[in-house]
């Protein structure tokens, strides 16, 4: 059902909003002048309505007319004008019918309102890079404190080359799951290096629209585009400038963008949009993917040249089940950082660490880190339990303390315990389980007793061992 809107109700409406409203007919003359328009303009309504736009822009109480612009070319018209010696932006948009324009309405705003509010919205921005750059700070004396904290031979190799890397500008392609741990270890490189006191730019490829990300990369000059600031915008690359410019989620790069990209890396320079030439720029580039680029190269996804371009030296970084040695020091870590947010002093027991470390973590770090988090949020007394782990009562694991170091039966055996812990969260009997495991009662009973977790299900259940 359609609601009609009656033609004073109409005005009514463009009395009440902010943003000035000016009609003119046909021939410029002014048929509506709402009080917005009133104050911004500086001129009464009765000096106004069925005046001629002609006459007043004779008389000089304006500098030009965008509704008689409108009118004369029969399309819409932005401008900056002086109005009673004010300066105002309006917009005139013709109201056509029948393919004649039969009236113009006109949009009129404070150029200084809007100039304070730009003012505003720089101020705001100017404050969110201030935080994120002492955040950013922060986590970075964080982690070059602690030298990206492992114990494990795999990560040996990731941070002997993130300190090689560091000594030069080579472009760097970071590679592994999602959560590994990418956007720490750029982080670390750039404040290894000579850049550390620069800019350290973050774009998250995955994140920003494909219409907008020529003009976020690399920013536009006044005008570029309906909807573009006054004063044009600075793109990411160039407030990276003399810094390092951390692509994330590289493999989300929409192939219209990538071509300029290329531009980037190979001749360090950039071309705004709406700029009459190129720039130069200096940017260290390290990117990273959570993708086999080289299988979107072949599927014709992802270009080849730049494939090559940003992967002069790969870098790949293990998951977190090829590093279990990592994970106790990561939990300290974690437990350290939350413990000091939250202004708390929270503890964790031996068998609450062992049932973080039959995890299989496929989230990696980031799981890891979240899951301390929620842990440490919701434990009882200041002290995290095997039971706050496992999500229920009763389960517990006796780790193999003859193993010396994680062999593959140590790494299955977890793997297995973590499995049949999942099993057991989702059943309500040991029948149950057995079914969700696909295999028979006993042989579960025997595998259960062998990894030390107990089958019992509460006093409900009529098969309890």
């Amino acid at each position: 059902m359609k609601m009609i809107i009656s033609e004073s109700e109409v005005l009514r409406y463009f009395d009440a909003i902010d943003v000035g409203i000016h009609i003119i007919d046909k021939d410029g003359v002014t048929l509506f002048y709402s009080k917005a328009a009133e104050r911004i303009d500086g001129i009464p309504a009765e000096q106004m309505l069925g005046k001629s736009m002609v006459h007043q822009v004779c008389d000089g109480l304006f500098s030009c007319s965008t509704g008689l612009m409108a009118l004369e070319q029969n399309d819409t018209v932005t401008k900056t004008q002086e109005v009673n010696g004010r300066l105002i932006l309006s917009t005139a948009v013709p109201i056509r019918v029948n393919g004649m324009t039969e009236k113009v309405i006109v949009s009129i705003r404070d150029i200084d309102q809007l100039k304070h509010l730009e003012e505003q919205i720089r101020s705001l921005r100017d404050e969110n890079l201030r935080l994120n750059s002492s955040l950013g700070q922060l986590n970075s004396d964080f982690l070059t404190e602690h030298h990206l904290l492992h114990k494990s031979k795999a990560m040996d190799r990731v941070v002997y080359l993130a300190d090689r890397l560091a000594t030069v500008d080579s472009t760097v392609l970071l590679e592994g799951e999602s959560g590994v741990g990418k956007g720490m270890v750029a982080r670390y490189i750039h404040d290894q290096s000579n850049r550390k006191n620069r800019p350290f730019v973050t774009v998250d490829c995955s994140s920003i629209p494909e219409s907008l990300f020529e003009s976020e990369l690399f920013g536009y000059r006044e005008g570029a585009f309906t909807g573009a600031l006054t004063t044009g915008k600075e793109g990411l690359v160039m407030s990276a400038n003399t810094g390092t410019l951390f692509l994330d989620e590289i493999g989300e790069l929409p192939l219209s963008i990538q071509a300029k990209l290329l531009r980037l890396l190979q001749n360090k320079e950039i071309q705004p949009i709406g700029a009459p030439s190129a720039m130069k720029v200096d940017v260290r580039i390290i990117s990273a993917t959570n993708w086999d680029l080289q299988q979107q190269v072949e599927k014709k996804m992802f270009r080849e040249d730049l494939y090559y371009r940003l992967r002069v030296v790969p870098v790949h970084i293990p998951p977190l089940r090829y590093r279990q040695e990592d994970i106790v020091p990561l939990i300290k870590l974690f437990m350290n950082k939350f413990n000091h947010y939250y202004n708390q002093n929270c503890a964790i027991t031996p068998r609450a660490l062992n049932a973080l470390l039959a995890k299989p973590w496929p989230g990696n770090v980031r799981e890891l880190e979240n899951e301390i988090e929620r842990l440490l949020v919701t434990c009882d007394e200041q002290l995290i339990t095997e039971n706050d782990v496992l999500g229920q009562a009763g389960v517990h694991w006796e780790p193999d303390t003859d193993s010396a170091s994680e062999s593959m039966r140590v790494l299955v055996e977890r793997y297995e315990m973590s499995l049949l812990h999942e099993y057991k969260r989702k059943s309500r009997s040991v029948k149950e389980m057995a079914f969700r495991a696909k295999m028979n009662e006993s042989t579960l009973r025997k595998k259960a007793e062998r990894l030390g977790i107990s089958l019992y299900f509460g006093n409900n259940s009529t098969d309890n061992d």
